[in-house]
């Protein structure tokens, strides 16, 4: 549809976003974070993961919680990850998590984490998606 007057959106910074954590659910600060088909954040590799969105900003332990008693912030941006083996020639490459900090190139049935934005002396540099 063609636009016939100005539009007022509803804008946000884009870097961090809030979901509330699933029950039973335990999530260290500064690991991959999922979300369930209803939103619900897991930590990433967790089996009812669909997604993944990004770092938690901080640690939040949920496993004495119904869903949503805890919120969590997940960080999008470029953060530098463990990867053993990543050469230059992939940077730009698809990464995958099995786990909340851990991370391959090989796909499977893995979800996927962003891609390799740099590799320097630190490391490997992931952009998320």
């Amino acid at each position: 549809m063609v636009a016939t007057t100005d539009i007022r959106r509803k804008w946000r910074p884009g870097d961090a976003y809030g979901y509330p954590v699933l029950t039973g659910v335990r999530i260290f600060g500064g690991t991959m974070i999922g979300v369930t088909a209803a939103m619900a954040a897991v930590p990433a590799g967790h089996v009812s993961a669909v997604a993944l969105v990004g770092f938690a900003e901080e640690a939040i332990d949920n496993r004495d919680g119904a869903t949503g008693d805890q919120m969590i912030n997940a960080k999008k941006g470029v953060t530098l990850i463990p990867l053993a083996g990543a050469v230059p020639a992939d940077i730009g490459k698809t990464v995958y998590a099995s786990a909340d900090d851990t991370f391959t190139l090989t796909a499977g049935a893995l979800l996927v984490a962003g891609t390799i934005d740099a590799i320097d002396a630190d490391g490997v540099w992931l952009k998320t998606r």
